[in-house]
């Protein structure tokens, strides 16, 4: 595989799986590629099929069902939609294991949630005047660059030596 645009697993995962069946076994490079190739096959098979179902229902989303009815028209056994249903299941677990881990930090710091909300708007609203005032100061710097490149082209005359610049109404006559 060209590893600039290897897709796939890593060769570490796929050793760890197949150590984790068959532990005696070492596995060959080209093997292992192999593997690795019809992971990527099996992922995009599925994936076309659960999409031609999710098209049919009128949905871009391809959702857990879709997969599941891919599976089924595929012809994969019983045993195997079993399994899948057990991995989403135990995803499922996992997202909210997460999510209450998320949830207990928020807790944990003993600030309400509405005033952390509070502090949240005050810093952006900090953020949005530090933003306006580096524009205004960034403008008036380039006025007095365009004032002092001015004064330069009437020769050093100007605001810097007493003397105003020229206006209009000095060549109106």
């Amino acid at each position: 595989m060209d590893e600039d645009n290897e897709i796939g697993l890593p060769q570490k995962g796929i050793n760890q799986i197949v150590k984790e069946i068959i532990p005696d076994v070492r596995i060959a490079n080209e093997s292992r590629d192999m593997i690795n190739a019809c992971c990527v096959e099996f992922v995009k098979h599925v994936a076309r099929e659960a999409q031609k179902i999710a098209s049919q229902d009128q949905r871009k989303t391809i959702y857990h069902e879709h997969v599941q009815k891919a599976l089924q028209n595929l012809g994969f056994t019983a045993d195997y939609l079993e399994a899948a249903d057990s991995v989403l299941d135990a995803c499922k677990v996992e997202a909210e294991k997460k999510l209450k881990r998320k949830n207990s930090r928020l807790e944990k710091c003993g600030i309400p949630e509405e005033k952390l909300y509070e502090m949240q708007q005050e810093l952006i609203a900090k953020a949005r005047q530090k933003e306006i005032d580096q524009q205004m100061a960034h403008q008036q710097a380039q006025a007095a660059a365009l004032a002092a490149a001015n004064a330069q082209m009437f020769g050093g005359e100007g605001p810097s030596d007493g003397t105003a610049a020229p206006t209009d109404d000095d060549y109106d006559n």
